[in-house]
């Protein structure tokens, strides 16, 4: 490998010096040089090659184009120090591009090849002048800046080429792409260019250059990078070979006076159309791979939002105005989120709802929060109400600090809250009767509780059970059991008024919790229960009846916490109990009032 890379390094340089010497100006450098800018790309693209025997493999190639002229081994020596003075120095400075960074996608690599090309000349410039100075020649000043100014375009117009080849093999597809896309692309650039040579042959002078400029604007604005490199290129060596030929023709008096200032100026301008239009074909591509990444960000995110109910929204806070795009949009790829004021969108939601929206938002605007989360129903289109969650983030500010827009998503959460709220119903009723549980009506008591030490409200209880239940279990069946249980519950629900919640704490067991009221309401209230209960109830080709015992406690008059109440109730169920039995019953518990 590294004796074929050797001999390649040897064919490349022996090839593109020889075409070099060819295009020989002021005496003793060409006019055109493009072995060094194609040799830093070559050792670039292959990191391996810059070993010793590749190096003597260039140095070899340069001293021979150059005595096959006729030049003294002394000059071919200068000369091949200045060339690889200038070789090394664009690698050192191009080597931080990377493999990534050689393609010059990126505007900063284009810049940074800028400053090579600078640093390079320089370097070459330098090592030629001292090397002029030992064979007699003292004018160092203007020998390095006679090769600066020679090797600044030379490496201009070929070393983005050299970074930007296609690597071998060649990437699939490549000659496709090439013949499919970049050559007709480059078509209307290049008859451009040939177009604007002939102007300039026709109109003469320093100006001409300019001409030049269409066909590169226009090729880096619609064709690749590598294609514009090649273009640059193109007009690079059109630019030296009008000079050489004699097809441009430059002001004379400008000539004679000061030949060195008309050629800085001329080379100067092909150095910089060069890397401009590789800058600006540079920055198309980024341009382009940001929108293409955009799209894809965007076809994703519709995909994401198709089939739901989800989308965006942003509102600008000094406005006070939302834009939302919901997942019909967002799939239909819409540009433009319809907008209206925040107050319409809101009262849109459901009224129960509007409050907390509002308090979420503003919390988070005022630094309450470090987002907005909220959730509400809203509007479905078939009638109804979804539910959606609704989560932001202010993510811009004023000078101040203060928030000036919000963006963010929302979503639908109908399923999730179903969810939810049967689980809450299975968690606070009983399954059988549909009736709130023992876990609901403990709930109830401990905010009956807090209500009346907040605000004086009382309360009562009641507790009711069944009397001669188990008859019916034992004569019937339990389904049949289950089927009066159902009965019972749905005639002990009609019987209650307005403000009092029917509770099954187990088995055959009730209990009723609700507003307070009088001695004489809560007898009547018992009654009443009493006699909706023991109705007769069909049981499969006969009826069946059951009784009922109801105790009861007042909030607070009899007790002021969970348990007191619980107690004073079951003690008057108790004694209910004996005297439906006919016995004896033991004296009630005193009240809060009369203890």
């Amino acid at each position: 490998m590294q004796i074929r890379d050797a001999v390649e390094a040897m064919v490349l340089t022996f090839v593109l010096a020889v075409l070099g010497i060819a295009t020989k100006g002021l005496e003793p450098l060409a006019l055109f040089w493009p072995a060094n800018g194609a040799l830093i790309g070559w050792f670039l693209r292959r990191p391996t090659r810059l070993d010793p025997i590749c190096w003597v493999g260039v140095s070899i190639a340069f001293i021979a184009a150059d005595l096959s002229y006729g030049r003294s081994i002394e000059l071919a020596l200068v000369l091949l120090l200045s060339n690889l003075a200038e070789i090394a120095a664009g690698l050192v400075v191009l080597a931080p591009l990377g493999v990534e960074g050689r393609t010059l996608d990126q505007p900063a690599a284009v810049l940074r090849v800028g400053v090579a090309c600078i640093l390079s000349a320089l370097a070459g410039g330098i090592v030629s002048a001292l090397g002029f100075a030992l064979l007699g020649d003292s004018s160092i000043l203007l020998n390095t800046a006679t090769w600066w100014m020679s090797e600044i375009a030379s490496l201009a117009a070929v070393l983005p080429v050299a970074l930007t080849l296609p690597q071998r093999p060649w990437p699939a597809g490549w000659v496709s792409r090439l013949t499919r896309q970049e050559l007709p692309e480059l078509a209307g650039p290049v008859m451009l260019l040939v177009l604007m040579a002939a102007l300039g042959i026709a109109t003469g002078g320093i100006g001409t250059t300019g001409y030049l400029l269409l066909p590169l604007i226009w090729s880096a604005m619609r064709s690749g990078i590598f294609a514009t490199t090649v273009m640059a290129a193109l007009v690079g060596l059109w630019i030296f070979a009008a000079l050489g030929l004699g097809l441009d023709r430059l002001p004379s008096q400008t000539v004679a006076e000061d030949p060195l200032r008309i050629l800085l100026s001329t080379r100067l301008s092909v150095a910089l159309i060069s890397l401009a239009a590789v800058l600006v074909a540079s920055i198309m591509a980024t341009r382009r791979r940001i929108e293409r990444r955009l799209a894809e960000s965007e076809n994703r995110l519709a995909l994401a939002f198709e089939g739901t109910n989800d989308g965006i929204w942003d509102l600008e806070v000094p406005s006070r105005r939302l834009s939302a795009l919901d997942a019909g949009s967002l799939a239909a790829r819409a540009d433009v989120a319809p907008s209206l004021p925040f107050d319409d969108w809101l009262r849109k939601i459901h009224p129960a709802d509007r409050e907390a929206v509002s308090t979420a938002l503003e919390d988070h605007l005022a630094g309450r929060s470090a987002t907005c989360v909220a959730e509400y129903r809203w509007p479905a289109p078939g009638g109804g109400w979804l539910w959606l969650l609704a989560r932001g983030r202010v993510v811009e500010h004023d000078a101040d600090g203060k928030p000036l827009r919000v963006v963010g998503s929302f979503m639908d959460v109908s399923a999730r809250k179903t969810l939810e709220q049967k689980i809450e119903y299975m968690a606070n009723h009983d399954a059988l009767t549909g009736l709130a549980n023992r876990h609901a009506l403990d709930a109830a008591l401990r905010d009956r509780i807090a209500a009346w030490r907040h605000r004086s409200e009382g309360a009562v209880l009641m507790v009711v059970d069944l009397d001669g239940f188990k008859a019916v279990n034992d004569g019937h069946g339990h389904l049949a059991g289950d089927t009066v249980l159902r009965a019972l519950a749905q005639r002990l629900a009609a019987a209650l008024p307005d403000g009092m919640t029917p509770v099954r704490t187990g088995g055959d067991e009730f209990a009723v919790i609700g507003d307070e009221l009088g001695a004489a309401e809560i007898e009547a209230l018992a009654g009443r229960i009493g006699a909706a209960l023991a109705a007769p109830i069909p049981v499969g080709d006969g009826t069946v009846s059951v009784g009922a015992s109801i105790g009861w406690a007042f909030l607070p008059r009899d007790a002021e916490d969970e348990h007191g109440l619980a107690a004073v109730a079951d003690a008057r169920l108790y004694a209910a109990k004996q005297r439906l039995h006919g016995r004896s019953a033991e004296p009630e518990p005193p009240s809060r009032a009369s203890a």
